[in-house]
């Protein structure tokens, strides 16, 4: 079934509404009306089926593949327990780009990103970005019951945090969503080179192997969400996984459009080449919410048609007059952080999100895929 819509926002919001309606009705035996508070930790450890450094001894702590782990999740923190606040994400960008890439070093990194957000929306100081606010306890101790878990594929080079907001409504849903980072080979520099794509991956393999032994988490019901860049890397990795219920793809490079650069054209033909790619298909229910933006006076060559590699439920969403960037909550948090008018469009994009995940993860009937 294959539904492509292109709506105004005020009639998005209706057909969430009659959605939401829907999803009630199904959902009664599970615990969709708690809401939870929301808890933050990282976990670090290395892949030593791979080697990330060259030409280093196998005593170099790069020598094996580092993966970190950003973890948001049902939490029930304590009187002595703190929320983050928004430079956190950004300070810890700074660390990972100093270890990665070692030997390289960053000092003012956190700065730099948040003067470019800030100049970018035309909204807030630095400052005021820095000191953001969140609802993420970090550290805190978790819900002990099981959830669903969704793993998060990360934009190009980016990481988790460009999509926090969301994740924290998620938690508050109760579902754990752990972040696959986009770093490809060493120095950790992604390009859209296949072999940095699947390093991307490989990562999420790992990351799955390590999370299923933990008992808070319900790994017969695994999500997986993916932004821009990272939307390609989750459709691949879900194609070649069994244990995948359900996907969401933000604004995903896995629906590519041909002529704005001959390089990336060149680099995303060499993927769908892959004999992989090529026998492999997406058999599990799939959104797509993609951005809709004014006409521009250029017009692409041609665009690759994904859909025809998914094998079963699918939706195609066009949220009126988005951008690419706005399947981040960047400009939600820079705008809220000056004052500034904050759009309805990101609040869509996660309540749908929602929605289909609520639909396939918590509802107790079985999808047909």
């Amino acid at each position: 079934m294959l539904k492509i819509l292109c709506l105004p926002l005020w009639l998005l919001l209706l057909m969430m509404a009659s959605c939401g309606a829907d999803n009630n009705s199904h959902q009664r035996s599970t615990d969709s009306t708690i809401v939870y508070q929301v808890g933050y930790r990282v976990i670090s450890f290395v892949d030593s089926a791979r080697t990330y450094r060259p030409n280093v001894e196998q005593s170099d702590r790069l020598y094996f593949r580092p993966i970190d782990i950003d973890l948001w999740y049902p939490a029930q923190p304590v009187s002595s327990d703190s929320t983050l606040r928004f430079g956190y994400f950004l300070q810890l960008l700074q660390h990972r780009a100093n270890f990665y890439g070692a030997p390289q070093k960053f000092d003012s990194l956190p700065m730099t990103i948040a003067k470019s957000f800030c100049d970018g929306f035309g909204c807030s100081r630095p400052n005021l970005l820095l000191q953001n606010p969140t609802y993420t306890f970090n550290q805190a101790k978790s819900v002990s019951k099981r959830f669903p878990l969704i793993l998060y594929f990360a934009s190009f080079g980016s990481m988790g945090y460009e999509n926090y907001l969301l994740f924290e409504s998620l938690a508050r849903q109760g579902y754990i969503i752990a972040c696959i980072n986009s770093i490809g080979r060493y120095p950790g520099d992604m390009t859209m080179k296949n072999a940095d794509l699947m390093e991307q991956v490989k990562d999420a393999d790992q990351i799955l192997n390590l999370l299923s032994h933990d008992n808070r988490i319900d790994i017969t019901k695994i999500g997986v969400l993916g932004y821009s860049w990272g939307g390609l890397a989750g459709v691949l990795w879900a194609m070649q996984r069994d244990e995948v219920d359900a996907i969401v793809s933000l604004d995903g490079s896995e629906v590519h459009h041909y002529g704005y650069s001959k390089s990336e054209d060149r680099d995303f033909e060499e993927t769908i080449n892959t004999p992989f790619f090529k026998k492999e298909a997406l058999t599990v229910p799939y959104l797509r919410l993609e951005s809709n933006p004014q006409p521009k006076t250029s017009k692409k060559d041609s665009t690759y048609n994904f859909l025809s590699k998914v094998n079963a439920i699918k939706q195609v969403v066009k949220i009126d007059s988005a951008g690419h960037q706005d399947f981040s909550s960047l400009a939600s948090v820079v705008r809220s952080s000056g004052k500034c008018s904050v759009p309805e469009v990101y609040h869509t994009i996660s309540t749908l999100t929602i929605s289909h995940f609520n639909s396939y993860l918590k509802s107790n009937t079985t999808a047909t895929r």
